[in-house]
């Protein structure tokens, strides 16, 4: 009676093992197929392909350049995102920032809110030195005061000599 109960219970758990697999065990062609067909979009239960971040150095020519006295020094690359100090004599005077945020939908979710407009894009103030704005839903352009003389107006003003119309266009 012993050995029965166990060979019943040995028999419902392979059971429910196999119920619980589908049933079917697939060969090894069946399993590459689907690796195959499931490998660009890296899992099967993913809805839509995960987007590539932009490479960093694609980003830098939308960056102002330099003028009257300020100059533009790239310290940062890497994929999604590139910074820039902002220099005047010698001094930094603020800080350029562009993120790729196509794989940031939390950070992306909060422009929707927002009631300001900068050079024409969504904007948010980031506490008293920094504005942030959203470039073709995609792209957060970020520029920071580093010294008193870079104020809020002179921040807005460089946000135009961004290549912000080209940066919206990127893919």
């Amino acid at each position: 009676m012993q050995k029965f109960r166990i060979s019943l219970f040995a028999l419902l758990l392979s059971s429910a093992f196999l119920f619980s697999c589908g049933g079917k065990k697939k060969s090894n062609t069946e399993t590459t197929k689907t690796n195959t067909t499931t490998n660009t979009n890296s899992t099967a239960t993913q809805e839509k392909p995960k987007q590539e971040e932009v490479e960093g150095g694609a980003l830098n020519k939308f960056f102002p350049k330099d003028a009257d006295g300020y100059k533009v020094v790239y310290n940062q690359e890497k994929d999604g995102f590139v910074q820039a100090s902002l220099n005047k004599d010698g001094k930094e005077v603020g800080t350029f920032a562009v993120s790729d945020l196509s794989t940031n939908m939390d950070t992306k979710a909060k422009y929707k809110k927002s009631t300001m407009k900068v050079a024409g894009y969504p904007a948010l103030k980031k506490g008293s030195k920094g504005h942030t704005i959203l470039v073709g839903d995609r792209y957060q352009v970020s520029i920071r005061s580093k010294d008193a003389s870079f104020d809020e107006k002179m921040r807005k003003a460089w946000f135009e000599k961004f290549d912000l119309s080209g940066l919206s266009k990127l893919k």
